[in-house]
């Protein structure tokens, strides 16, 4: 019965968000979506997880009103103060970083992505050196999992590959405006799964596969909305190279599970769930993955709280370049961990609002995310700027992630969003330069 519910109401968000926003890649229905399968697969429970407490329940329910209410504060001060007029179509679309048809910006997608492989490749070289042999690698994948994630690996550092993620933004843009998947589409994922394969990570591919989503898919938004006939895509081409692309991620997350698994044998799973255990993609570790995080919330709420400095989760990189200077103990990369009953340590961006803000951060910062975001979608559907449409790509992946962390604790968000913000006007400039060049 809880389940039906569940099922209607996020079917009914959904659909508000398409009345709202026009279309179905928008911030409304891409919460719904996420939370609603969340808490679907949280109460299926495959896994003897505990109730959701009343606390919990209050938080999820008060989280998500407040970002409809940042979406409901835009949409109603536009429907109030502006003229329908100004937002209407324009036929004709110019953007500086396509004056010389896309040719800079595909060749900087190539020149980001062979950066990012490099350092990919490097990262193996340096566990070569460690291990000896790639299957000596692959099978102490647990050992590089924990030499990874205590900062032991020493090799290129990792702000060489978060170009990666330049490429993989830029990639959602120019296929978007290519009006098919090409290589370059594909290219830049290539550095980054390496990359993760080398140190056993997951979340990394996450971030590129979300970021390519939703960059791909808000300025295809773009295109047809103004000029629909020039920019149309094919359906045929997205949906078989979108299968392709989430059926290889999803295989390759899979090896990485099994590569630093103890075993998929987990205290309280259903028989349903342990006959899975030998699955390639479906197995109980999977569906820990992508259903726990409310059990870690429900645990830390129940607990006596976590002494946490003021945004420590939420501006973690801040406070960990804070503490190279000595101004700061450096907090821990991780959270703590509960058992639910599998020890976990995620428990969705409510866990680090409230660690870090108390239960008014829980409340205003939903709402300020909701406003933001429905702010840049409508300010970049009339000015089409890319510094604000690459604002609303990071804070819809703020939304991807919301099931698992607030995605600001890890320092490529950060640092992809200020490199975007760097090379764009370059980009641009050499584009328009281009441009000159070829009409004289």
């Amino acid at each position: 019965m809880l389940q039906m519910v569940i099922t209607v109401l996020t079917f009914l968000g959904s659909i508000y968000g398409k009345y709202l926003f026009k279309k179905w890649i928008n911030p409304l229905t891409i919460y719904c979506i996420i939370w609603g399968v969340l808490i679907f697969l949280y109460e299926l429970k495959l896994i003897s997880y505990p109730d959701i407490q009343p606390l919990t329940a209050f938080l999820i329910v008060s989280v998500f009103l407040s970002f409809l209410f940042g979406i409901l504060t835009v949409t109603s001060a536009r429907g109030i103060f502006l003229n329908q007029s100004h937002t209407s179509p324009e036929n004709n679309l110019f953007l500086p970083i396509f004056a010389d048809g896309g040719k800079t910006l595909k060749y900087s997608i190539i020149f980001f992505s062979l950066i990012c492989l490099y350092a990919g490749i490097e990262i193996w070289l340096v566990l070569l050196k460690i291990f000896g042999s790639i299957p000596a690698i692959v099978l102490n994948a647990t050992i590089v999992y924990k030499l990874n994630t205590s900062r032991e690996i020493k090799g290129l550092t990792p702000l060489i590959s978060i170009v990666g993620y330049v490429a993989v933004f830029f990639a959602g843009i120019y296929t978007a405006y290519n009006k098919k998947f090409t290589f370059v589409s594909i290219f830049p994922f290539i550095g980054i799964v390496i990359r993760e394969l080398a140190v056993v990570g997951r979340a990394g591919m996450l971030l590129a596969l979300m970021e390519f989503f939703f960059s791909f898919f808000l300025f295809r938004h773009l295109l047809t909305t103004k000029s629909p006939l020039k920019f149309r895509f094919s359906r045929t081409n997205a949906l078989i190279v979108s299968t392709v692309v989430i059926v290889f991620f999803i295989s390759i997350a899979s090896l990485i599970r099994i590569s630093r698994s103890t075993g998929e044998n987990f205290t309280g799973a259903s028989r349903e769930l342990s006959q899975t255990k030998d699955d390639l993609i479906i197995a109980p570790s999977s569906y820990l993955y992508l259903s726990s995080h409310i059990g870690v919330l429900n645990q830390y709420l129940a607990s006596e709280g976590e002494k946490t400095k003021f945004g420590q989760n939420t501006f973690l990189p801040v406070y960990q370049v804070l503490a190279k200077f000595q101004v700061w103990k450096r907090p821990p990369d991780y959270q703590k961990g509960y058992f639910i009953p599998s020890w976990t340590n995620t428990g969705t961006y409510i866990r680090e609002f409230h660690a870090d803000f108390g239960i008014i951060g829980t409340l205003i910062i939903p709402y300020l995310i909701g406003l933001f975001m429905t702010f840049f979608w409508f300010k970049f559907l009339e000015n089409h700027n890319l510094y604000v449409f690459a604002l609303l790509v990071y804070l819809f992946l703020i939304i991807g992630f919301s099931f698992l962390v607030m995605v600001t604790r890890i320092n490529y968000w950060w640092i992809s969003l200020t490199m975007i913000f760097i090379s764009l006007p370059i980009i641009e400039r050499i584009a328009v330069f281009v441009s000159n060049l070829k009409r004289e």
